[in-house]
């Protein structure tokens, strides 16, 4: 390094003493990079100033973060949103066996903007043929947006002659120059494409294609016909997922774990995090049914270590207990953690199984307490039980209703509420299921002429009271019946018919519509599951 012309020459005192103050800041630097900050150690945050950010050290890693800075472009952000929306479309197709495209858009605020703008469009297409001479031009352009959409969405490659016949009456040089002209039948068109549509829709919407074919005025028969087209469009969805829903259900399993293996390769962070919560819910899972299996046949000590589980090297049928057990583990509790990422699109279809489990366990549990109460001569008189459990699935369901479903945005709040908004619903109104089952024992009383125990009414309502509490003897012991039916019937579904579990006849219907439902869900994913994870 060459010297400048202020530096000191070598040898001399003031060289002695700059090389002492380097030595030393050096030694000062080593100290401070050797000091370890402790969990409870703090450091300054640089200002923006540079004299500021010289003056102060490179912040730890567990303040900044050891990762370097990432740049997302607003372009990865909208392919990312566009394959999660295809993934949970062709998830939905996959699992809901009813699933179609609905004319009426779903959310009611959609609704409400569509039809104001839509209101305000024809409001200007309204003004152009009031005007004197009347101006074409707005009504051409959507006639030609009708044939474009006409030959792209309605009539296939097979339409030939339908093909040859609209290019021919809608061609727009032709149409341009009778515009130009003043003399464009605008009305004789939409005729035309009434008539062609009425020969390609399907015969429920004859009454639409009949009420178009007598509209005089032109704006409503135009908007008369977008509304037949985009009615077309979802029927002819509609019969297309219909007509290939086993390719679907057969495929749609490779094509999701093909759109998160793009989405892995592209956002590795985002979906890692989502990744490591799932292997954390199987093995929580795994060692859930093997630690319980290996205590039963052969205890151990309380203080013997835990043998480690090898996710990567389980079997086929340790896979479908396992799933089987965390699945069920995301159903019964109220705040399931942790939740995998890869059944978040499963989420609110978990959360409404979650629902039914509950209400199931409340009823059964309910119904316990109501016979054990009542007596033999009561309980096992005729239809007692059932009308019973009947009426108390009346009452949880009214439940729902009034305080979840109770204004226009129905639905929109039901996805919005979560899942402990329901689970509290249901234990605030013990109190209505305490006092129906009281009314049915005394009715049922009455008429076989049984005198009830005094005090009787106040233990009822207490005992089901209790049941709010998930810690409730007989509501723990309802739950295990349910759940190990439920499971038993997840690991091993082609195998002979299960016998139910004592108590748990009187809810056959409901119970098997809910492990039914549980094993399409169950039966999916675990291919997924098996693909990746394990």
């Amino acid at each position: 390094m060459d010297q400048g012309e202020d530096e000191p020459p070598q040898g001399s005192t003031s060289d002695a003493h700059v090389n002492h103050d380097i030595s030393e800041d050096n030694r000062n630097s080593t100290d401070f990079k050797k000091r370890k900050f402790g969990e409870n150690d703090s450091a300054d945050v640089p200002s923006s100033s540079s004299s500021h950010m010289q003056s102060v050290p490179q912040l730890p890693s567990w303040v900044a973060g050891g990762s370097p800075p990432q740049f997302i472009a607003a372009n990865d952000l909208l392919q990312m949103s566009v394959a999660l929306d295809n993934l949970a479309l062709v998830h939905e197709i996959a699992i809901d066996p009813e699933f179609s495209v609905s004319d009426i858009p779903a959310n009611p605020i959609e609704a409400a903007i569509k039809e104001n703008m839509h209101r305000a469009y024809w409001d200007i297409l309204s003004e152009d043929l009031a005007k004197n001479p009347p101006d074409y031009s707005h009504a051409f352009n959507l006639l030609m947006e009708i044939k474009q959409t006409i030959l792209d969405d309605i009539l296939s490659v097979a339409h030939v002659r339908l093909r040859a016949e609209v290019d021919s009456v809608l061609d727009e040089n032709s149409l341009r120059n009778k515009m130009e002209q003043d003399c464009l039948d605008v009305q004789g068109i939409g005729r035309f494409i009434v008539d062609l549509l009425g020969r390609l829709c399907a015969p429920e919407r004859d009454t639409l294609v009949e009420k178009l074919r007598r509209e005089d005025g032109i704006v409503e028969l135009i908007k008369g016909i977008f509304g037949l087209i985009d009615i077309m469009k979802n029927d002819l969805t509609n019969y297309t997922i219909s007509k290939n829903r086993a390719a679907v259900e057969e495929y749609s399993s490779r094509f999701e774990y093909k759109e998160f293996m793009k989405l892995l390769e592209k956002f590795p962070a985002n979906i890692y995090d989502g990744s490591l919560l799932t292997k954390e819910w199987l093995k929580i899972a795994y060692q859930s049914v093997y630690s319980s299996s290996s205590t039963s046949s052969n205890p151990s000590p309380p203080d013997a270590k835990r043998e480690k589980v090898d996710v990567e090297s389980v079997s086929d049928e340790e896979v479908i207990k396992s799933t089987s057990r965390g699945y069920l583990r995301l159903i019964e509790s109220e705040s399931p953690s942790p939740y995998p990422e890869t059944l978040r699109i499963d989420k609110m279809r978990l959360a409404a199984l979650a629902e039914k489990f509950l209400q199931m366990n409340i009823v059964t549990s309910a119904l316990f307490i109501t016979c054990n109460l009542a007596g033999k001569q009561i309980s096992e008189s005729e239809g007692f039980k059932n009308t019973l459990k009947d009426q108390l699935i009346i009452i949880t369901n009214d439940i729902e209703e009034k305080k979840v479903v109770s204004n226009s945005l129905a639905i929109s709040l039901l996805k919005s509420l979560s899942l402990s908004v329901l689970f509290r619903n249901l234990r605030e109104n013990l109190e209505a299921i305490s006092e129906q089952c009281l009314v049915m024992v005394q009715k049922r009383a009455d008429v076989l002429a049984v005198v009830l125990p005094p005090k009787q009414d106040q233990s009822l309502r207490e005992q089901i009271k209790a049941i709010g509490d998930e810690n409730n003897r007989i509501r723990k012991l309802v739950c295990t019946r349910i759940s190990t039916f439920v499971e038993e019937i997840l690991q091993s579904p082609s195998e002979v018919p299960r016998q139910l579990l004592p108590g748990l006849s009187v809810i056959q219907s409901e119970l098997c519509a809910f492990t039914a439902r549980s094993l399409m869900i169950l039966k999916f994913c675990n291919s997924f599951v098996q693909s990746y994870f394990l």
